[in-house]
């Protein structure tokens, strides 16, 4: 009865909206490509089961918006293959999230499929959508259907999913982090591969975060589940000699370190360059802060543009702990042939430089340039905000008060600058 009911209503908007254009139904075939008694069958109610791509091209002839025929098609269509068609073309037709969601939960609940065929097919499906809005509204739909239906290995794989939709807004790093921690419930559910990965990114992500333990706990989760060699085994050593060293543990630090070279550079170049980095801080922790300059000096001379900033920070560090004031010129003035980062989708390297504008600023501080001081803390504090690193930013702002406090700088200059940061960390947290 309701089925009737509801095909009716097309029949009758098909009907009304053809008359209200003073459209006779031979113009409305020719303009909609539908044969005149397949129109008049439908406008008499005649048809159990209309067509959509009928219904489709019927409605742009007549100039019915996409979005109110799907409202009334999908209530009494029943088809899986059809609703997934009809979601298709409504992604396509960038037809409201709302919508969106009414015709993907229509198709979950279609009764000529198991529950876990649909729900594997859409999951399948999701991956190939491009907005990642979307992506994040339709694995939310599966994760809720999943939970509702005991589909436990979509749980899991809607949530991973979710996590790495999520964990791309570097202004709720920490949110998203506790998100990602979640999955370790329902981690038996995950493929081998989605483990490893998942470990992998959780470990990353609390390094950036300065959880260097619980990064510790990911990244060896990750050695324990890769019985091979891959990229996601090389990273993780990475990660456990740069977090073992962060909270000083150098044994540990320096035998990930061992291991980590033992990877053949031509098939990853990118590790020799991680190496001759960590070698010169590892010199610099035993004291020998010379030959640890010696080892930056010479590697800045050859190293790729994504590895600079890290060599130059390094042996700002340096130059600044021995107060060599020509060093610290030297390389000051060497750092200006550096490209500015316009942007970043990599938290790491927002972090990375906004250490190499600090350390350049309380350099400039040392030499007594504190214009320049300000202006580098400013903009170092505005890196730290892209991804939430609160405690440094609040550590550049500091510096700044503190210059006005104990010099004679103009508030007003410093003000100013204050102000426009404030007003761009504003706007960047409305999104």
């Amino acid at each position: 009865m309701e089925s009737t009911l509801i095909q009716k209503t097309i029949g009758e908007l098909i009907l009304d909206t053809r008359r209200a254009s003073n459209m006779s139904i031979t113009q409305l075939s020719e303009l909609s490509g539908v044969n005149r008694g397949a129109i008049s069958r439908l406008e008499n109610n005649d048809v159990k089961r209309p067509e959509f791509a009928a219904i489709y091209a019927l409605s742009v002839a007549l100039q019915i918006s996409f979005d109110e025929i799907v409202h009334y098609y999908v209530d009494t269509e029943k088809r899986s293959d059809v609703l997934l068609h009809i979601l298709s073309v409504s992604i396509q037709q960038n037809s409201d999230i709302d919508l969106i969601r009414k015709v993907a939960t229509k198709y979950l609940e279609a009764p000529n499929e198991d529950s876990f065929d649909l729900t594997e097919k859409l999951y399948q499906y999701i991956g190939s959508i491009e907005d990642p809005s979307i992506r994040l509204s339709l694995y939310t739909l599966i994760i809720d259907h999943s939970r509702s239906h005991g589909i436990m290995p979509y749980i899991a794989k809607g949530l991973y999913q979710k996590y790495l939709i999520e964990r791309n807004d570097f202004s709720k790093l920490k949110e998203t982090y506790y998100s990602g921690k979640y999955i370790l419930h329902y981690i038996e559910f995950l493929s081998q591969q989605d483990r490893i990965e998942l470990y992998y990114k959780l470990g990353i992500h609390a390094f950036n975060l300065r959880i260097y333990m619980e990064s510790i706990d990911h990244c060896k989760r990750v050695l324990g589940e890769e019985d091979g060699l891959s990229p996601y085994k090389i990273y993780a050593l990475g990660i456990l000699r740069d977090a073992n060293f962060c909270i000083e543990d150098y044994k540990e630090a320096e035998m990930y370190s061992i291991q980590y070279k033992q990877f053949n550079y031509l098939n990853y170049p990118h590790t020799k360059e991680h190496v001759v980095l960590m070698d010169a801080q590892f010199a610099a922790k035993k004291g020998d802060a010379e030959k640890a300059i010696e080892i930056l000096l010479s590697f800045l001379e050859t190293c790729s543009d994504t590895h600079i900033v890290s060599a130059y920070r390094q042996l700002l560090q340096l130059y600044l702990q021995q107060n060599n004031h020509t060093g610290i010129k030297d390389t000051l003035d060497k750092c200006k042939e550096i490209v500015p980062i316009a942007n970043s989708n990599n938290p790491f390297i927002c972090s990375m430089y906004g250490d190499l504008l600090k350390i350049k600023g309380e350099c400039y501080l040392t030499l007594g340039d504190y214009a320049q001081c300000i202006e580098l803390m400013v903009e170092s504090a505005s890196w730290y905000s892209k991804v939430n690193d609160t405690k440094k930013e609040k550590e550049c702002l500091n510096v700044i008060m503190r210059i006005n406090l104990e010099h004679r700088v103009s508030p007003q200059t410093t003000f100013e600058k204050l102000s426009k940061y404030f007003i761009q960390s504003a706007k960047e947290m409305e999104g």
